[in-house]
């Protein structure tokens, strides 16, 4: 037997908490599922194997557009190579609880664990695979004590409701454990060769994605390396949305076409999304609109005095990276696809335009951390309500308003923040512009 070998990771940096949790699962009594999920690129594989690598492993990968016969024969040629009996090449098995009985021989004793990566592609995103899955764990898994099974998934909408929310699992000794993207700290140990200055620019551009700040971990300045890496044909930011489509969201068109409405406008309503893609605004809508938050790619937003129901509420996409795509790559991206930057690419991306950018991926930044202004500014032991606060416009004459940030605390004080991302102080005069 030859389990899947981990290479240690030197330069593995943050998900101090993650690994702190998934320790706690290890030390729980009996046979354990653990269900991680997160959109592609966020780190789940990396976090795994960091942290697992002391267990002997069997790591089952899916593949994108395999049939299910065509994905459970391909599993068996994993497993054929870990215990190293060719002859289970040869076996073409036509349904998972076969599969599952195989792989439940070779782990019957010992400090095992089964991780099934890329789950949505292995089951097809269909329910076949959760349902074997259920009567292997029944019958054969759940015996060895030792034993760790692992799902993780890049599409966290079927994660949660074809897996999580499964009957087929429900109450087995399942953990669930979401992933979300590295903090600014982390990303600053990440990129150490930068100034804090030039680690927060990035951050703001393309978030914590792991590895996204990787393409950054040289002592090129962040604006030539953002330039090389988004505006060269073949560039990694330039054909990355494709694999995020796919690994994260399926092949349903109405995840595209809703991200690129929103794009083209700072936010939308759900009548207006509803309109734009011709789909009447009822549990469909719904269930799209929650895939794509769920994901991290979207939000949904009220003023945050009133409830999410409100007929106010509004979307927008929150996730950096896809916010500087549309910005920035998509307009010019048959340009850069025909080699038009490859020589300079950072004549693709005005730099006065791109800090302009920044100021606005400065205020969503500052919405999505107000725990952290909280406690700069004096107050986190305070509970608050906090958001932006907006209306609409009541008629030609009185413009719509929006504040930035506010925080309704219950010491009876109302903190308000403009949001505003500059190199230099800025004047005591901007309160009576405030006005």
């Amino acid at each position: 037997m030859i389990p899947y070998q981990v290479t240690t990771n030197p330069d593995f940096v943050g998900r101090h908490s993650e690994q702190n949790r998934i320790q706690e699962i290890l030390e729980q009594p009996g046979a354990k599922i653990m269900i991680v999920y997160g959109r592609r690129r966020v780190g789940k594989t990396e976090l795994l194997e960091q942290t697992l690598f002391e267990r002997n492993i069997l790591k089952f990968e899916g593949r994108e557009n395999l049939t299910d016969v065509q994905q459970m024969k391909f599993v068996m040629r994993q497993l054929a190579d870990y215990v190293q009996e060719p002859l289970l090449r040869d076996i073409s098995p036509d349904d998972w609880v076969d599969v599952f009985k195989y792989i439940a021989k070779y782990t019957k004793t010992g400090t095992w664990t089964i991780y099934l990566e890329e789950l949505q592609w292995l089951a097809n995103y269909n329910d076949d695979l959760v349902s074997a899955l259920k009567y292997a764990w029944d019958n054969f898994f759940r015996h060895n004590k030792e034993l760790l099974l692992v799902l993780c998934g890049s599409s966290p909408s079927f994660m949660i409701n074809n897996v999580i929310k499964s009957r087929a699992l429900h109450n087995r000794s399942q953990y669930e454990m979401p992933l979300r993207e590295l903090s600014l700290t982390s990303a600053q140990k990440m990129l150490t060769m930068h100034s804090k200055q030039e680690v927060l620019d990035i951050y703001l551009t393309l978030g914590g994605m792991p590895e996204y700040l990787l393409r950054f971990r040289n002592k090129q300045s962040t604006y030539i390396t953002l330039c090389n890496e988004s505006f060269k044909t073949g560039a990694f930011f330039l054909v990355e949305p494709e694999r995020i489509f796919s690994s994260s969201l399926g092949d349903n068109k109405y995840y595209r076409s809703i991200l690129v409405f929103l794009s083209k406008r700072k936010f939308a309503t759900r009548a207006e999304i509803s309109k734009h893609i011709k789909i009447a605004s009822g549990g469909g809508l719904t269930d799209i609109l929650d895939d794509l938050a769920i994901c991290g790619f979207i939000e949904k937003y009220t003023p945050y005095n009133l409830s999410a129901a409100s007929k106010t509420a509004r979307y927008c996409i929150v996730d950096a990276y896809l916010h500087f795509f549309f910005k920035f790559i998509q307009p010019i991206a048959s340009e850069i696809s025909q080699g038009d930057f490859d020589k300079q690419p950072t004549r693709a991306l005005n730099l006065t335009a791109y800090q302009q950018w920044l100021g606005y991926a400065f205020e969503r930044f500052c919405r999505k951390h107000h725990r952290l202004i909280a406690g700069i500014l004096g107050f986190s032991a305070v509970k608050y309500r906090s958001g932006t606060y907006f209306n609409r416009q009541a008629n030609e004459h009185q413009k719509g308003y929006q504040i930035d940030l506010l925080f309704e605390r219950d010491d009876k004080v109302v903190t308000i923040c403009e949001i505003k991302y500059v190199k230099n102080t800025l004047p005591s005069s901007i309160v009576d512009d405030f006005d």
